[in-house]
């Protein structure tokens, strides 16, 4: 007779896995080790059962300055073959691979307080109250790119959205300290423009994803969350000083490398910044020499919003409408065209407001 096994709800889940932590980290106190570090300017307390789970953390995340309270904790293991942690200890709490794919699925809780996150290589949850996000990593090898270079992705950005930082698909860098957001689909040319700032000495956010705060109405500000780069090899191309610093999975069939900034210019890399200018790059040959060309909001939206969209659930109907008013609160433009790497930065430059001078000292001499 076999007697059937209740389904674990999000809360015990949430208490086996501290548990379990709480075990390992008493088994393994040579490999337990714990890292202060920042997301979008929040401390962020993580503690990691496995060297090798905490290098990519803290080589994904700028460590965190000052003594803020911290506002999540993350506590990890990894039970990859190669650290030696025996996943069997996890078994008293009754948490079984196979079991947990059965009894739990990838989402929010019914009250909203729970995310559960059950991918190929992780299993953890993120309790949005404590709050505090709990869990392991299966196998590393089992790690696609993008998780190496910005891990926990997806439950971070419930987290984010908890706390009015809701991520917006986009990336940022900032000019004399004004922010210029740089939007548009994959492959528009994001990671190439932010990248060419960075070597020009602007300020980097991300060329990517950032968490967008309204401070006040039209009023924005936004938020580094990783220092990654995930470029292309294509666009490693145009930067081969950038390129010994470029790494990669040859399992990875996006044909990308994972660049840290910190690396390249650790000086450069930026918390937050508001956002003054947003430029749309537009690589297209058939328009000539790189210029810029002013946008209408109703394009800007076209070209945003879709790359957006897949964030839901943690992106909607509210958050287009910040896309919008930000939209109407900085001027927008098409970076139409081609040009070297090396012209782009000053065009980005000029698509910041000009500060207006002050009637008498418009024509001193």
């Amino acid at each position: 007779m076999t007697l059937h096994q209740p389904r674990l709800s999000c809360s015990e889940l949430h208490q086996r896995l501290q548990q379990s932590f709480a075990q390992l980290s008493e088994a393994y106190p040579a490999q337990l080790s714990t890292y202060d570090f920042s997301i979008a300017g929040r401390r962020v307390v993580g503690r990691f059962v496995g060297a090798e789970l905490a290098r990519i953390f803290r080589t994904a995340f700028e460590p965190h300055a000052g003594d803020a309270p911290p506002a999540l904790e993350i506590c990890l293991w990894d039970e990859t073959p190669d650290t030696g942690i025996d996943p069997r200890l996890g078994l008293s709490h009754r948490l079984n691979e196979q079991q947990l794919r059965q009894d739990v699925v990838t989402g929010t809780s019914v009250t909203g307080r729970y995310v559960c996150h059950i991918a190929e290589s992780w299993l953890n949850i993120l309790d949005l109250e404590q709050p505090a996000l709990v869990g392991c990593v299966l196998d590393r090898s089992r790690f696609h790119l993008h998780e190496r270079a910005r891990p926990l992705e997806w439950p971070l950005r419930f987290w984010l959205r908890r706390i009015g930082l809701p991520v917006l698909h986009a990336g940022l860098v900032s000019h004399e300290g004004a922010g210029i957001l740089i939007g548009g689909p994959a492959g528009a040319g994001k990671s190439t423009l932010a990248l060419a700032c960075l070597d020009a000495g602007f300020g980097f956010l991300s060329d990517d994803k950032i968490g967008l705060e309204t401070v006040a109405p039209g009023v924005f500000v936004g938020h580094r969350l990783y220092r990654s780069i995930l470029a292309s090899v294509d666009v490693l191309q145009h930067f081969p000083q950038h390129r010994p610093h470029a790494h990669r999975l040859e399992t990875d069939a996006l044909n990308k490398a994972i660049l840290m900034a910190s690396d390249l210019f650790p000086d450069r890399i930026q918390a937050s910044s508001p956002i003054a200018a947003v430029i749309l790059p537009r690589r297209d040959v058939s328009h000539g020499e790189a210029k810029l060309v002013p946008a209408r909001r109703v394009e800007a939206m076209t070209r945003m919003l879709p790359n957006c969209l897949p964030l839901y659930p943690t992106w909607d109907s509210s958050d287009i409408g910040r896309l919008s008013d930000l939209l109407r609160a900085v001027p927008v433009h098409w970076l139409e065209g081609t040009a070297p790497p090396t012209h782009l930065p000053q065009l980005v430059a000029q698509a910041l407001p000009q500060p207006i001078e002050p009637p008498g000292k418009r024509h001193q001499p």
